[in-house]
Formats: C-alpha cells, structure tokens, sequence
C-alpha cells in the first residue's frame, strides 16, 4: 500500500553509470538472439522505470540491503517470453536510483559493488 506522500508524488528515475552499463550489455547480448526480444526486454524495462516512479516503495528489499547506506530494493521484469531480471534501486528523496541490472544467471551484488559518485 502506498503512504499519503507517495500517492501524491511521482518520483524520477535516475540510472547510475553501472546500471547503463548493465542495460547496455544485456540489450547487446539479447539483441545477439532476437532483435525482437530486445525490443521486448526494452519495453519491459521502461514499464518498470514507470512503476519505480509512481510507487518504489512498494517493491520488496534486495538481498543486498546493507550493503549501501541507503535501503536497497529490487523490481523484477521481463517479457513474457523471456528470463526475469532485476533492478536494484534506492530512494533519495524524490528520486529512484537505479545502481544495477541484473540477469538471473548472475551472482548476488557485493559491497564493492556499490559506490558513491557514479550518478549519471
């Protein structure tokens, strides 16, 4: 459920450097399989960056929470016919920051993973 202030706000969606990177590189792997697909995984991703800006907080925390100083979560997505991905993210005010894309197969995020600074 969202609070009062939620509903009342819709939230910008900011991509780190590392989380482009991250988009960029599954695009190219995904592209490499089906043009299609990545036009698919594109638009899913975009439904999510939607859903991130109206209610973020309603997605569940990551299994990285404590890693940052700020609260992480994660959004799942993907196509129908495709493999689910996930968003990490935080919330800084006004703003959903998206630090990293990750594909099912890839391992959970480290410590060293997050750094400060890298807002596009």
């Amino acid at each position: 459920a969202q609070s009062n202030a939620e509903k009342a706000m819709s939230f910008r969606v900011r991509f780190t450097a590392e989380a482009v990177r991250n988009q960029n590189d599954c695009v190219d792997w995904i592209m490499q399989r089906s043009v299609s697909g990545a036009h698919a995984w594109l638009d899913a991703l975009s439904h999510t960056i939607q859903r991130l800006a109206a209610s973020p907080f309603s997605f569940p925390k990551a299994p990285e929470d404590g890693f940052c100083i700020h609260e992480l979560r994660n959004a799942f997505f993907g196509t129908r016919r495709g493999r689910t991905f996930r968003a990490v993210f935080y919330v800084d005010q006004d703003t959903v920051i998206v630090t990293h894309l990750r594909a099912p197969d890839q391992n959970l995020l480290s410590s060293q993973d997050f750094t400060e600074g890298d807002l596009l």
